[in-house]
């Protein structure tokens, strides 16, 4: 027989490497959403945020048609309540404002009970600039941010919150100076501080994603240590009565937060990158 139609050798020196069963080539990592423009990223954005916002909407109301908007403010100003009783009683001035406090008091019932939703649309937002295989950490992130979050107000709530409520309360002098705080005032800072200490004890999740995302390592949160611990005692100061035993108690646990954020970033995040050494 002939071997003119037979099919020339092949060179295996010419074949293309074969890729790994997922269809990437070896030592490639696949990343969730891939590359997203500018755009797209808005559009993300724009959807995360309609789902938070019908969430939170839906949320405030089956609180505020509940009825136990009356009990959540009891519950929630209570600390307060416990040392004005002493001195004098909340006031409102305005027509509007006792309503006005109902629908904020049921607008925060609905932030808390809506952060696990909250914190899972953020994480989804990140998610496609990370790799696949860092997908097993939404579970543990939602949860974690969820229960930091709220160790963070109970501890404004608990410790911090009775400790100041009993130190600007002080100054009132019995029979010529009365402590009757304004409730939509008295409100807006309770609030404002509880999601402070909400969002502080939110650091190690924080450091966590900025890690991942290869914004921060060991050696930045170490060489920036002294100022953050400067600035914690500072805001300590601030926010405590004028002794140390209250500026200890609120500033050793932010210091604590500092110090795991650090372990954190150690453990999942990049290492400092040595400077190379220089060719004689």
């Amino acid at each position: 027989m002939s071997d003119q139609g037979a099919l020339p050798p092949v060179d295996d020196s010419l074949a293309v490497p074969e890729e790994n069963p997922e269809g990437k080539p070896e030592g490639k990592e696949e990343e969730l959403g891939g590359k997203m423009s500018f755009i797209e990223h808005l559009e993300e954005l724009r959807r995360r945020l309609i789902v938070t916002i019908l969430t939170l909407a839906g949320v405030f109301m089956f609180v505020y048609s509940s009825g136990e908007v009356d009990t959540i403010a009891e519950f929630f100003m209570k600390p307060l309540r416990d040392v004005v009783s002493k001195y004098g009683h909340f006031q409102f001035t305005s027509m509007a404002e006792g309503f006005m406090f109902n629908m904020k008091m049921a607008s925060i019932a609905a932030v808390f009970i809506s952060m696990p939703m909250i914190f899972y649309q953020l994480w989804a937002f990140v998610a496609p600039g990370l790799y696949k295989r860092e997908r097993v950490y939404v579970g543990p992130f939602i949860i974690l941010s969820s229960l930091f979050f709220a160790a963070g107000a109970a501890f404004f709530y608990f410790v911090a919150f009775p400790m100041g409520a009993q130190f600007f309360a002080s100054f009132a002098r019995p029979g010529w100076i009365e402590f009757n705080p304004k409730l939509e005032e008295t409100f807006s800072f309770v609030v404002m501080m509880v999601f402070c200490f909400g969002f502080i004890f939110e650091l190690p999740v924080i450091a966590f994603l900025l890690a991942r995302l290869r914004i921060i390592n060991v050696g930045l949160m170490n060489k920036y240590r002294k100022y953050i611990i400067l600035i914690i005692f500072i805001v300590a100061a601030i926010i405590t009565p004028p002794d140390v035993v209250s500026q200890l108690l609120v500033a050793f646990p932010m210091w604590a937060l500092y110090e795991l954020s650090v372990l954190v970033v150690w453990l999942f995040g990049p290492r400092p990158t040595k400077p190379e050494e220089s060719m004689e």
